[in-house]
């Protein structure tokens, strides 16, 4: 699983990819049906209605082009974090990868410097360490999954 905090303008809304075709924005759940069209586009299917689209990035902005119109979306940090809390943190990932294992779960204790998880990128692992003490606060993705420069992974309390 990966997600994201995606703002756009005043609105931020927490986007989690559960798996193939399943998605989540918010609590609402959400399914569709992407295939790859002809000249970098897109074909994206929602609730049986079919959408073209383009996806750029621009290091923490996604542009998307859907059906002739354009969005500018952001990923936000959490209130927490941008309110620059002593004890919260984020952990994201530096580059696209796997996650190949999860070392800690929700709820536990943690010490700075400690392995919470290991991500494969460039045909290497990476140690993903706790940046101060803390506590797990919400693992953001699953074993196995893929995920994209930025992806949020773990929150510390």
């Amino acid at each position: 699983m990966s997600a994201w905090r995606l703002r756009s303008g005043a609105r931020t809304e927490e986007v989690r990819l559960l798996g193939e075709g399943e998605a989540a924005i918010g609590n609402r759940p959400v399914s569709y049906r992407r295939t790859e069209a002809a000249g970098g586009t897109a074909r994206i299917e929602i609730g049986g209605r079919a959408h073209r689209l383009v996806v750029a990035r621009d290091g923490s902005k996604i542009w998307v082009w859907c059906d002739g119109e354009a969005r500018v979306f952001e990923r936000a940090t959490s209130a927490r974090a941008a309110a620059g809390g002593e004890h919260a943190s984020e952990l994201v990932a530096p580059m696209p990868g796997r996650v190949r294992r999860i070392l800690v779960r929700e709820g536990d204790h943690v010490e700075r410097g400690a392995v919470l998880l290991a991500l494969e990128a460039m045909k290497m692992e990476h140690a993903i360490r706790a940046p101060q003490d803390g506590v797990v606060a919400r693992l953001r993705v699953a074993e196995g999954a893929l995920v994209d420069a930025g992806a949020e992974l773990v929150e510390l309390e």
